[in-house]
Formats: C-alpha cells, structure tokens, sequence
C-alpha cells in the first residue's frame, strides 16, 4: 500500500510544448474553442520528458566516442582491417563499448517516439481546432510543412528504416573508420559482422545519425510555429 511518496521537481527542460499551449489557452478564453482533453495536454508532457532525455544521449555518445577514439589512436598494424587483410580486433574496454552501442540503441528509439509522440500531438491539436487529419494524412501533411520552410526531410525515412531494423531486426555493433588517419576517424555503426564496407546499406556513419538528429532539431521550430498559428487563424 502506497501512502506516502515523493515526486521529483522538474527545475528546466525543453519548453518546445509551452509556446504552443499558450496558443490554446488564448484560443480557449476567446472562446474560439473547448479545452482541450486531458489525454492531449498528457502527450504535452510525454513529449517534454524525451525532449529532456535526447540531449543528455547525444551527448554522452559524443563522449563514448572521444573516449573510444582515443583508444583507437594506440592500435598496431597487426589490428588493421582491409579489403585483402584480416587483422586482429581491438581491444577495448566493455563497458565503454557497450555503453555507447545501448546509448546508439537509445538515440533511435527515442527520436522515433518523440516524432510519433509529436505526430500524435499534431493530429489531436488539428482535430480539436476544426481541420481533422486522415490518420494516413498526417505524416504527410508534416513533411510538407518541413519542406515549405525549405528543410529537408528525408531524415523522417532514414530515422523509421535505421530504428525498426536496430529494434525489431538485429543490434547494433561498431568498428571505425581509420582510412584518413587520426582526428579524421569515423565511428561505423554495423547490422552485422562485415568483413567489407562496400555496400553501404549494411552500415551506417556517425555522421548519418548526426543528419537525422539536425534533421529533426531543424523541423522542431517548424511544426512548433505551424501549430502556435493553428490557433491564431480559427
């Protein structure tokens, strides 16, 4: 029986939500609209806790990835890997491995579920101000908001394929890319043990994932600006 507890205090975060209840609210005493449901201002608080989760990954990957660098700096011949050698792997310490390949793992699921929780978001909010959404129209309908504010966003596609095979389909694994020697290593994030790099659907670069992660820093003020003005215009 639970009958004493304690919450924790949030001091500061991600106020990406804040502009945009603020919207709502002025529409609300305006009477242009009804408040909104619980559930709507509930995904406003889902959404600012993995607001706050992300940055704090990305930066302990930019962390794990110096350390793991450095490391890689002190290899010998024998460990190198090429397209006619077999070397000897790196030794490295587990634990710094493993925590940058969870921290990897938890980059994907968590920028995925912070785009399905805005999405779910999204469609609430155009529901509630008179301009329902087919449920297939939404993605749709975001995208082509991102591209009018002349944002790419193919980081959508990239960000589903790598989080679905990553979660559903395999693990995540690294090697390092030593080709143009050291302060120009690459961190490769593998979908299976490759004995080549060629094929460039079987891996994926650091640098991708820092698109996808741009892609969507990028478009967060987009869909924020797009459903502040909802309710300026009802």
């Amino acid at each position: 029986m639970i009958d004493k507890w304690l919450h924790i205090a949030e001091l500061s975060g991600d106020p990406w939500v804040l502009p945009i209840w603020s919207s709502v609210n002025d529409a609300v005493q305006k009477g242009k609209i009804d408040c909104l449901p619980t559930e709507t201002y509930e995904l406003g608080v889902y959404i600012s806790t993995r607001l706050n989760i992300l940055p704090r990954i990305v930066k302990r990957i930019n962390a794990e990835v110096i350390d793991l660098f450095e490391v890689a700096e002190n290899h010998e011949e024998s460990n190198i890997f090429t397209k006619t050698t077999e070397g000897y792997a790196l030794r490295t310490d587990n634990d710094l491995k493993y925590n940058l390949i969870c921290d990897i793992d938890s980059l994907l699921f968590e920028l995925n579920s912070v785009c399905e929780l805005m999405t779910k978001l999204f469609e609430s909010l155009y529901s509630h101000a008179g301009k329902a959404l087919k449920k297939e129209d939404v993605g749709l309908k975001i995208k082509s908001i991102i591209e009018s504010a002349k944002q790419n966003s193919s980081w959508f596609r990239a960000l589903d394929e790598h989080r679905n095979f990553f979660i559903h389909n395999g693990a995540p694994y690294v090697a390092i890319d030593i080709s143009n020697g050291p302060g120009s290593y690459e961190l490769l994030i593998m979908r299976e043990n490759l004995k080549s790099f060629e094929d460039n659907e079987k891996f994926i670069r650091l640098s991708d994932l820092n698109k996808i992660v741009q892609g969507f820093i990028n478009s967060k003020p987009i869909i924020q600006d797009n459903l502040i003005n909802l309710f300026k215009t009802i």
